[in-house]
């Protein structure tokens, strides 16, 4: 798995305002409108912020909010391939991956393979990682087999 590039620093006033913004309208509505919204934010905080950072977090909340209010297949399968464009850090794609199992379980058992096959990465990476993050990732997937 690659590296991530690092987001900006809260400290500064920008990328502050941008997470701020995009925390205060993630909640649960009209998918459409949230799309909206989210290009709205986009809009708004071009050119003040990074590109690649903004756009990342703008596809990780699209995707973790489609999963979590249980979107159709198309929907989550769409947010999951943009986010995915981007170099993640473990800990998140560990994390998606185990929201995309959930999301699968829950609402689209075609999509399990798929799901299966992103958490095989994540326990392949078990052994590499270090005791602290080895340690959060196997609660991770122990609470996917809880299900």
């Amino acid at each position: 798995m690659k590296e991530a590039f690092a987001d900006p620093s809260l400290h500064d006033p920008h990328w502050r305002a941008f997470i701020l913004d995009m925390e205060g309208m993630s909640m649960p509505g009209d998918w459409r409108r949230f799309r909206a919204d989210l290009r709205r934010l986009e809009r708004r905080h071009t050119g003040r912020v990074p590109a690649a950072p903004m756009h990342r977090a703008i596809a990780e909340d699209a995707f973790l909010c489609a999963a979590h209010w249980e979107q159709t297949p198309r929907i989550v399968r769409g947010a999951l391939r943009a986010l995915l464009r981007y170099p993640l850090r473990f800990a998140l794609y560990s994390f998606v991956a185990a929201e995309y199992w959930r999301w699968a379980f829950k609402v689209s058992p075609d999509d399990l393979p798929a799901a299966e096959a992103m958490l095989v990465k994540v326990r392949e990476a078990l052994p590499t990682l270090d005791e602290h993050e080895r340690w959060n990732t196997e609660g991770l997937l122990a609470s996917l087999k809880r299900l």
